[in-house]
């Protein structure tokens, strides 16, 4: 399995930069999770829309799901098979001709090609999966979306090859946004606990310092990562 960083950053990109976005590949399987500020042409850097499978959404905020209308408006268009499957644990707005709204709930398991994906409802200000997705190998990996901490993570996340997980905040000075989003620190804390064996901090907050984390990175746009 192979995770592509197409766009790392939130609420809103730094210059130049992407929010949320990530192209998971699996032999034949594409799959799109989240699809923030500059997706659609990453995306097609790599893959037509013809090769993508599903659309995989965490939440429906604007910085992780603000390209899902160009995405429409391309199958519109005639540039990807539909109906194209999209989840997502809202799915009001998705109700359109190319596309098949799937939605996602806490303990949901669903399979897209050879992967398999098991939500977990986590703690953000509208409703939001974490997302669980693994190979046929056994090889997983475990997407936080925006959560702020909470107990059931660690579960969620054990054992995962790869954590890759929300890290907006640069300290725990605000307790309104700790509600719905972590420090680098507690993702640090997350992967040990959970025995992750690799843990990227995504979902960037403009120019974030550099955390001392043994083991642990920032999430750097382009990057790919075999799991």
């Amino acid at each position: 399995m192979k995770l592509t960083l197409l766009g790392v950053y939130g609420p809103f990109p730094a210059a130049g930069g992407g929010c949320s976005s990530y192209l998971i590949e699996n032999g034949d399987t594409h799959i799109l999770l989240d699809c923030g500020s500059g997706a659609l042409s990453r995306l097609l850097e790599h893959i037509p829309l013809t090769k993508l499978d599903a659309v995989v959404l965490s939440h429906m905020h604007a910085d992780h799901a603000g390209e899902i209308d160009l995405i429409r408006y391309a199958l519109e268009f005639g540039q990807g098979s539909v109906p194209m499957q999209v989840y997502s644990p809202q799915i009001d707005t998705l109700r359109r001709a190319v596309f098949e709204p799937i939605e996602t709930h806490d303990g949901m398991t669903a399979r897209i090609g050879s992967l398999t994906l098991r939500f977990t409802a986590v703690r953000h200000a509208v409703p939001t999966m974490g997302v669980r997705v693994t190979d046929r190998n056994g090889h997983a990996l475990f997407y936080t979306g925006d959560t702020g901490y909470f107990d059931g993570l660690t579960d969620a996340a054990r054992d995962a090859d790869l954590l890759l997980a929300d890290a907006c905040l640069a300290d725990a000075s605000n307790p309104n946004a700790l509600k719905n989003h972590m420090t680098g620190e507690q993702v640090v804390s997350l992967g040990k606990a959970a025995n992750c064996g690799r843990v990227l901090l995504t979902h960037r907050f403009g120019a974030q310092p550099v955390y001392p984390v043994g083991g642990s990175a920032f999430a750097e746009e382009g990057k790919s990562y075999e799991i």
